[in-house]
């Protein structure tokens, strides 16, 4: 065992070395700072810091093999070595592979007393939630709540962990704690309005205006804000304030993010263009597939179009295991390249070069993790739709059930939801929405004509009307035996963890139907772009 002046030593050896890659990182010298990061690991393999760098410079070169790997080493010296100091930034960072097994794995090793745990529980407690492990965050909440003052974050989190379970009622009371904590909380004024109506209509308008006094002009915070107001005003029928909310609250963010819908169509010319398995081959692989269980079935389109609904019924099948919004088969894509793929035609070429069955293996192998023994699982993310191609080629066994809603209902639904993550940037804009709907409607329309044996568009008015059919033949159309009730989604009480988590768990209703007619006057303009 070495003295502990020879610890001393090597530690002021590391930390010599530490400030300098950190230099050669501001002069842009990452090729260097890299080399001095290895020498470091060298040195201490378990040195969390250097892992994570390295990382992140494996990123900036668009490895993404390295990266991953840098990342769960990272999470392995976290456990290894209980160096908790940095645990929040290893939990984030993996997230950002999708590894939520190794997130949960982290911060459920550790001592949640540890003084370093107590400093970051706001942000670890954020990760358990993202990483879809509701009960185990409530558990953190209940444990690091012995230890540490009341905090507005902490509150906050709570309440989605409620909401995302189910419990209305105890996420409107975590809310409520988090603004009496911190009265300009932006994301607890908005979340709040998202999820229950104000007992007395207009209650909360007041303080969401006093929050927006002091909120910086033009930002996020200004935009939660604007989007809670809009909410509580168009929940109380106050139709002209509400539009003026939203207008200003969709302003801000199309400014922040960018959409191009030229460059859109033309990734959706190119990945038209990718050679698919024709039917007869696509049967084959299905007399297959017993080996490649789960079948994976992805549930598309855009979002708010009624994707939660149907993963909620079918999620009732016996047999069928429903995991929320994934982002595994992206991840597979980017695992199968050694490429961050992202949706360009340049990412697109890469991706195109590896053996496609190869990002399918990858892709079955977290579903065998996540869904152990299940004959069937359910991927919702919206984002998916845009992989349609992509996901053929690589599991031709795979059915694809795309969500098709009134264009109007639908890009209303869009413009006010405020999306998390910088997600969905067309849905701030009316032309945007105008044109990001017609590529959805056509290219949902082109893949079943194109591949009718693994794709199949679903009319949400026609599953609204009547569900218990529509659910039968979609039950047929995957292959699983036929179920009667599935329509009854009360009792499903699987999390939910999408924009729609407080409406779903309602029975089915049709209320929702020309919901845009509200806002006729002020949608026009919209409608007369998309031909109305």
């Amino acid at each position: 065992m070495k003295r502990s002046s020879d610890g001393g030593s090597m530690q002021a050896v590391l930390s010599e070395m530490w400030g300098q890659a950190q230099r050669l990182e501001a002069e842009g010298a990452w090729d260097r700072a890299g080399r001095v990061y290895e020498d470091m690991l060298a040195k201490e393999p378990h040195h969390v810091p250097a892992q994570l760098r390295m990382s992140r410079l494996a990123q900036f070169g668009d490895r993404y093999c390295a990266a991953r790997e840098h990342a769960l080493r990272a999470a392995d010296a976290v456990r290894l070595k209980a160096s908790t100091r940095n645990a929040g930034y290893v939990t984030g960072r993996l997230l950002e592979f999708a590894e939520e097994a190794e997130v949960a794995s982290v911060i459920l090793s550790a001592d949640w007393s540890d003084p370093n745990i107590l400093q970051q529980s706001a942000v670890l407690a954020q990760h358990l939630w993202l990483a879809g492990r509701y009960e185990d965050a409530l558990r953190f909440l209940d444990a690091v709540a012995r230890h540490v003052p009341a905090h507005p974050l902490l509150s906050f989190t709570r309440g989605n962990v409620l909401r995302f379970l189910g419990d209305m009622a105890g996420a409107e009371q975590a809310y409520e704690a988090a603004l009496a904590l911190s009265p300009g909380l932006a994301d607890a004024h908005w979340a709040l309005a998202t999820h229950s109506r104000a007992r007395v209509p207009m209650q909360r308008v007041p303080r969401i205006r006093q929050a927006l006094s002091r909120s910086p002009a033009g930002g996020v915070e200004q935009a939660h804000l604007l989007y809670a107001l809009f909410h509580e005003m168009d929940a109380a029928g106050e139709v002209d304030e509400a539009w003026q909310a939203l207008e200003q609250g969709a302003a801000i963010m199309r400014r922040r993010l960018a959409y191009d819908a030229s460059a859109e169509a033309a990734y959706l010319q190119a990945l038209m263009r990718l050679p698919v398995p024709a039917a007869a081959e696509a049967v084959a692989a299905q007399a297959l597939a017993s080996s490649e269980r789960p079948q994976p079935v992805f549930i598309v389109g855009m979002p708010r179009s009624g994707t939660t609904l149907l993963d909620r019924i079918l999620g009732n099948h016996g047999w069928v295991d429903s995991l929320g919004e994934r982002n595994d088969f992206q991840m597979a894509l980017s695992q199968a390249s050694d490429h961050f793929f992202h949706r360009t035609p340049a990412s697109l070429e890469r991706v195109a070069q590896v053996d496609a069955r190869t990002a399918g293996h990858l892709f079955q192998q977290r579903m065998r993790l996540l869904a152990p023994g299940r004959p069937c699982v359910l991927d919702k993310n919206p984002q998916n739709l845009f992989n349609i191609p992509l996901i053929l080629r690589a599991l031709p066994h795979a059915r694809i059930l795309c969500l098709r809603r009134d264009p109007m209902d639908a890009c209303f639904s869009n413009l006010k939801e405020l999306f998390q993550g910088d997600a969905y940037a067309y849905s701030y804009g009316l032309d945007d929405l105008a044109a990001h709907s017609g590529h959805a409607q056509q290219w949902m329309q082109h893949w079943q004509d194109a591949a009718p044996h693994a794709v199949r568009v679903v009319d949400y008015e026609a599953l609204v009307a009547d569900p218990e059919t529509v659910a039968a033949q979609l039950i047929e159309f995957i292959g699983l035996p036929a179920q009667a009730g599935l329509s009854d989604i009360t009792r499903n009480d699987a999390p939910v963890s999408t924009a729609s988590s407080s409406q779903v768990r309602e029975g089915i209703h049709g209320r929702s139907l020309g919901a845009w007619k509200r806002y006729e006057q002020q949608l026009q303009p919209l409608r007369e772009r998309m031909g109305g």
